[in-house]
């Protein structure tokens, strides 16, 4: 070796040979996780009611109830808890059958959803608003006097209620209805003459 000439240390091949295998197989490792897309954004119920009326007022009645009868089937299942989000869908999606004169429609999914909004008072009076057109007199009185246990003095309920009462011959307790819809500042002349020529005694106005 020559003066000055700092040696160089020998490394074994064989001892590279096997770092370089370490290596790898540690930088290798599992194979990473492709990235996790993001789920899909479900639309809101105030969304969901735009949409659908947009298609309603371009004349596709029936995307317009496809829309809402989708969202009120995601939502069921979440009960009373998406209270609120069901009564604004089922309340739009009555409002369009009945005016196609889809009662039978309209009923069916007042009465699939009676638990889920067994809360909502005027979800109940709509549903005996349906029962009654329907004929179904004794189940639009049930359900009107449930909506006016979850909220008192509303005169179109009770008259409601009066109406089919005093279809089914119970024309007393259907005047102490309209007695009290009058007190409520409710009875329409045109509902008090319709509940006299079914029996109802009334006193004059």
């Amino acid at each position: 070796m020559q003066p000055g000439v700092t040696a160089v240390p020998q490394v074994p091949v064989k001892a590279v040979a096997v770092s370089v295998h370490v290596a790898q197989a540690v930088g290798a490792g599992a194979p990473a996780a492709p990235p996790e897309l993001p789920k899909p954004r479900l639309p809101a119920a105030t969304e969901v009611l735009a949409q659908a009326q947009e298609r309603w007022n371009l004349g596709e009645p029936n995307a317009a109830l496809g829309l809402l009868q989708s969202a009120v089937s995601r939502l069921e299942p979440a009960g009373a808890s998406e209270a609120t989000a069901l009564a604004a869908l089922t309340r739009e999606y009555v409002r369009m059958t009945l005016s196609q004169g889809q009662l039978t429609a309209a009923w069916s999914m007042l009465t699939r959803l009676e638990l889920p909004l067994a809360g909502v008072a005027d979800i109940w009076a709509l549903r005996g608003n349906v029962a009654q057109r329907l004929g179904r007199h004794p189940e639009a009185v049930q359900a009107y006097l449930k909506a006016l246990e979850l909220r008192p003095n509303e005169p179109r309920w009770m008259l409601g209620a009066a109406v089919s009462l005093a279809q089914q011959g119970q024309t007393g307790p259907a005047g102490e209805l309209a007695e009290m819809a009058r007190q409520a500042g409710g009875l329409r002349p045109d509902v008090a003459n319709y509940l006299r020529q079914l029996g109802v005694v009334l006193r004059a106005d």
